[in-house]
């Protein structure tokens, strides 16, 4: 992972209202390997995508020696705080799930990876909310979270910090993962996706889910 944590220009996070499809993960199955920014809203569906200067990109592992460039973060969550994750692992879901997407430049451009199988690459990172009183904030989310009041309606955006990506590290500190091609979970669903799945869940407060 290359560029996730410096100054990467403008940031834009924007409400999309998009929502997908429900995989469940089972442990027994899945292959565990070693190994300034904008907010946009359209149903519940938060998108952060990089408008200039150097893009980070994702290499190694799963992915061999081809280089994945970042395309946007979308976030999915649901009604409750129990499920709304698009993944589960064992039966176990999470309130919320990070998807960073990234696309392969050996393709050339974004257009031409859904019809491969290895054009797109999404690393996917869980989050839970905390409903103990009194459990502080997490701060690596706080830039988000602080900003969502921005967004509140479909099509909406805000510009927001460009180290708004720094709770990826947390995800980034285990050395297991669970990787499988698939599709993606949005339609027509094109099975061109090497997913990337961390098991360190993320906390989040239940005041910043409110926000």
């Amino acid at each position: 992972m290359t560029n996730y944590w410096s100054d990467i220009g403008t940031v834009k996070m924007t409400n999309t209202g998009r929502t997908g499809k429900f995989l469940d993960f089972n442990k027994r199955i899945l292959k565990i390997l070693r190994s300034n920014k904008k907010i946009n809203s359209s149903l519940p569906s938060v998108v952060i995508e990089i408008d200039d200067r150097s893009l980070p990109y994702l290499r190694g592992g799963p992915l061999s020696k081809d280089e994945f460039q970042f395309m946007n973060v979308q976030f999915r969550w649901g009604a409750e705080n129990s499920c709304g994750a698009e993944h589960s692992i064992n039966g176990i879901w999470y309130s919320m799930e990070a998807q960073v997407m990234h696309w392969n430049t050996r393709y050339g451009s974004i257009d031409k990876c859904y019809d491969k199988s290895d054009g797109i690459a999404v690393l996917s990172y869980f989050m839970q909310v905390v409903g103990c009183p009194g459990i502080p904030d997490n701060p690596s989310l706080a830039e988000i979270t602080n900003n969502l009041s921005k967004i509140k309606t479909i099509g909406s955006q805000t510009n927001i910090s460009p180290y708004c990506l720094l709770w990826m590290l947390e995800g980034c500190k285990g050395h297991s993962y669970y990787t499988y091609k698939g599709s993606l979970t949005t339609p027509p669903y094109q099975e061109c996706v090497i997913w990337i799945i961390s098991p360190i869940v993320n906390k989040i407060s239940v005041r910043q889910v409110y926000q």
